[in-house]
């Protein structure tokens, strides 16, 4: 990815280069507002603007937010993204609220440093600390839910981590200048009816709805035609538009429904059950597993002077690394995938979650053939998992990698810390390694060169057949193998795609 400095920003600033969405955000000294470098107002002078890394630092140097282009709504700025390892799982935990129910020194014992060397390092790379971070984050949050969301201001107040309906009030008018009510004016909320019978992934009155963007361009077929292969049977559901489950988060059992907008690009999520309190966790996760932050300019500007992968960018320009909804629920399908096809690791996978998952109420998920929960690493412990099809090599393999994510300390494990366990395991292989770094992990730069289905892909485009050869040729899509890695899975969907019967030759002249 290329650097930014002063002048890339501003040359950017001016042509409003949506490429440059989320990676950097312009603060005005004479009107003391910043913006996203996509934002219509008339671009303000050289001398009277300064750029920032993220909408967080902006707003810890005094900075009000634009109400026109709307920073809350960016995609994954680098403070996200991350060029540390640490600071960006940091970043994603003060996401999820880490530091609205703890402090500093907790949340850097999670990430296994001391809480001096993580403050260090995360204005290092964010421009400010992990406390400013949190309440310029709040701010945003709060924002983006009010216009984003059906929730109640009093939810709002409480979710976002002010305490208290006053202080939220007092906090964005100082933020913002208007109270926060003032946001939802001219905003038309959809029509929402319990009567829609027909349709049992359709929102109703009592569920909560949550807008997610995604960065441009976005490719959500691929991703429905992906997850759609790939849905464990009452587990999960895939429609045209639609990607459904069930979750459990701390306490709060509920039904998820993602719907594909075919106008804004984005995602609108859905959630049925006592949600409202883990609305913030669901929303990082459902970016995580759609890859909506994806840098897409950078990365197919990487493979634009690649043979191989050209034509497969020029077909599907927005392609996204699917990601997952839990990672030792990744770590199972990894190893229920080992050596069978897409169809079998997914019939294993529905017979453990009927055989040992958790049944759904019943009020949630009428209609839609959800009916559990995948079960946790400890429900599975001590189960005889030969019951379900595998043999008892590979049953002994999936109930080490079960005492694993079973063990306390899994949480407060890094990404690399796991893999090297999961390394450790008798009969994980560097192509689950890889797949769970690609999805699990969400490693940008996982590359599973031994998997069958990329290398035959590579052999169709004119690329290395072997796996030694295509490595090799893979070091010129570094950071971005987890991307080419889609893209050849991509060729083979599109080989395989049903094909027009040809019409009868027709008779006479």
């Amino acid at each position: 990815m290329e650097q930014l400095n002063d002048d890339i920003c501003y040359h950017a600033l001016k042509a409003r280069d949506r490429r440059f969405d989320g990676r950097f955000y312009t603060a005005v000294l004479t009107t003391g507002i910043f913006c996203r470098p996509i934002c219509p107002a008339v671009t303000p002078k050289r001398v009277n603007v300064q750029f920032y890394p993220s909408a967080e630092a902006a707003i810890a140097h005094g900075f009000r937010p634009c109400l026109r282009c709307r920073p809350e709504a960016a995609p994954g700025s680098p403070a996200s993204a991350g060029v540390h390892a640490t600071v960006a799982r940091a970043v994603r935990l003060i996401e999820e609220g880490a530091l609205e129910t703890g402090s500093v020194e907790q949340l850097a014992d999670r990430l296994g440093v001391g809480d001096r060397h993580l403050r260090r390092i995360f204005k290092e790379h964010t421009g400010v600390t992990p406390q400013d971070h949190a309440k310029a984050r709040r701010l945003l949050r709060a924002r983006q839910l009010i216009v984003d969301s059906n929730l109640s201001m009093t939810e709002i107040a409480d979710i976002a981590g002010f305490g208290s309906l006053r202080r939220f009030n007092d906090a964005m008018k100082t933020a913002y200048g208007h109270a926060p009510t003032a946001f939802r004016r001219g905003i038309k909320a959809k029509p929402v009816s319990d009567k829609n019978d027909n349709d049992p992934f359709a929102p109703k009155s009592d569920d909560l709805i949550l807008r997610l963007r995604a960065r441009q361009p976005f490719d959500a077929d691929y991703l429905l035609t992906f997850f759609r292969a790939r849905a464990i049977p009452g587990l999960e559901a895939v429609g045209d538009r639609t990607y459904a489950r069930g979750f459990r988060i701390n306490d709060a059992v509920g039904l998820m429904i993602c719907r594909f907008a075919t106008d804004q690009g984005g995602v609108e999520v859905i959630l049925r059950g006592p949600a409202r309190d883990a609305v913030l966790e669901i929303g990082g996760r459902v970016r995580r597993l759609f890859d909506l932050d994806a840098d897409v300019p950078s990365i197919t500007a990487l493979f634009a002077d690649d043979e191989l992968l050209r034509p497969l960018v020029d077909k599907r320009p927005g392609l996204r690394v699917p990601g997952c909804w839990d990672r030792f629920e990744l770590a199972i399908r990894a190893v229920l995938g080992q050596q069978v096809s897409v169809a079998a690791a997914r019939t294993l996978a529905g017979r453990l979650v009927a055989r040992f998952g958790e049944v759904l109420p019943e009020n949630l998920i009428a209609g839609t053939g959800i009916t559990h929960l995948f079960p946790k690493p400890a429900t599975l412990q001590q189960q005889d998992l030969i019951s379900i099809g595998l043999t008892t090599r590979r049953a002994q393999t999936l109930a080490d990698i079960i005492d694993l994510f079973a063990d306390p300390q899994c949480d407060r494990q890094s990404g690399d810390d796991i893999l090297a366990a999961m390394t450790a395991t008798k009969g994980i292989g560097p192509w689950t390694l890889n797949y769970f770094g690609l999805r699990g992990l969400g490693d940008p730069d996982s590359f599973p060169a031994a998997d069958l289905g990329i290398l035959k892909a590579s052999e169709m485009g004119g690329g290395p057949a072997k796996p030694k050869p295509l490595e090799q040729h893979a070091e010129r899509w570094r950071p971005w193998r987890a991307y080419a890695a889609q893209y050849l899975w991509s060729a083979l969907e599109q080989e395989h795609a049903p094909k027009p019967k040809p019409q009868p030759p027709r008779k006479g002249k």
